[in-house]
């Protein structure tokens, strides 16, 4: 029986793969440097095992690994803490288990400077893009600031991002060496996610979705799949280019006569995962057994916790009740399934974990969710 580590279990996506690797018959184990409550929570249960937090303890969290590395077929990364597993997995030698490209790769598919490049490397179009480090360097990008998006070289959830700044919003970017901003043309047009998987540099996954509702900026908690043959054509392009395996994210906007620009690329899994289902389809892809059939367009899933949370207040405050009924109506939630209801009222504790976290130490409880696992281009100590 294959066996198959799943980290970042806090994350629902890890949840869903868990139940795709255990249809598939693999033995599954989840891992994660918090107590994953909605994990915890499902049924029949999965071993869940506790790691040492990697961006503060990484010596430990390496140590802990190199002894379990070898009792697993595959490591699977969800989160951010693909970084750290693959410099502890180039380090001490079982990066042939690791579901992750190389840290070389990583780092330029996770830098918002360097990702365009390699895009069109790969024979794909991306938008304009210039490394600030400095004022004086805001002061020579070439477009006007009403033209631009402003956000951090290494963010997430739309953290810090600026639309179509002000003049005095572009000169007084905190931008140092240490910590680069970009400013990126900004592009009309529609936009897209994608979530995808490559063997050996080959595409065996792509979803493309639309995000139905979101918070703000931040990642969506209902999505619609979208059939885009150009898309999927782009992550064909740059798997290739890239190599490995590993899980490869996008922000995409659709532009004029269907034009395809990918913005940014996150290296690990996101919401359009779950338009999978959860199916042994999905582990076997992984697996190099297979390529996954994507969901046909139309379908909608949710997550009934973040629905709750976020969905409703915003319906209240923006008077958009029949949007959110029609999304309930039509999706299906990707938390709570048949017989295993119960990860909703872990996603609750999860959450309200988080919000607790981050009111002790003044930061966002979106922030709070990274704090231990997030990689912001620092040496891995």
């Amino acid at each position: 029986m294959t066996r198959v580590m799943i980290t970042g279990a806090r994350a629902p996506v890890a949840l869903d793969l868990a139940r795709s690797f255990r249809a598939a018959g693999c033995e599954v184990t989840l891992a994660d440097s918090v107590r994953p409550f909605a994990a915890s929570l499902s049924r029949p249960g999965f071993e869940i095992l506790r790691l040492p937090p990697p961006r503060q303890k990484f010596d430990r969290f390496r140590d802990c690994l190199s002894a379990l590395a070898g009792k697993f077929d595959l490591i699977v990364p969800t989160c951010e803490e693909v970084f750290w597993l693959a410099a502890a997995a180039e380090r001490d030698g079982w990066s042939d288990r690791l579901f992750a490209p190389s840290v070389a790769a990583l780092r330029r598919l996770h830098s918002k400077a360097d990702f365009p490049e390699l895009a069109r490397e790969a024979g794909v179009e991306a938008p304009a893009t210039w490394a600030i480090a400095s004022a004086a360097e805001a002061g020579r990008v070439p477009l006007a600031p009403a033209a631009l998006v402003l956000k951090p070289e290494f963010s997430r959830f739309g953290a810090r991002t600026m639309i179509g700044p002000d003049a005095a919003a572009l000169a007084a970017l905190p931008a140092s060496p240490q910590r680069r901003w970009v400013a990126q043309e900004r592009l009309a047009g529609e936009e897209l996610c994608v979530w995808s998987a490559m063997r050996g540099g080959a595409l065996v996954a792509c979803i493309v979705y639309r995000p139905v509702l979101r918070h703000g900026r931040s990642a969506a908690y209902a999505f619609e799949a979208v059939d885009s043959p150009a898309i999927v054509e782009m992550a064909r392009r740059i798997a290739a280019q890239v190599g490995g395996d590993g899980q490869l994210s996008y922000d995409v906007v659709v532009g004029a006569e269907g034009r395809v620009a990918p913005l940014e690329c996150n290296p690990r899994a996101v919401s359009g995962l779950h338009l999978a289902d959860g199916s042994a389809a999905l582990a076997r892809a992984l697996l190099g057994l297979g390529e996954l059939c994507p969901p046909p367009a139309g379908t909608i899933r949710y997550l009934a916790p973040a629905m709750i949370l976020m969905g409703v207040p915003a319906a209240v405050a923006g008077g958009s009740f029949g949007k959110l009924r029609a999304v309930w109506g039509k999706g299906r939630d990707s938390v709570g399934r048949p017989g295993d209801r119960l990860p909703v009222a872990g996603v609750l504790l999860d959450a309200a974990r988080f919000a607790l976290m981050g009111a002790a130490q003044l930061h966002s409880p979106t922030s709070e969710t990274t704090d231990d696992i997030e990689w912001n281009g620092e040496a891995f100590e």
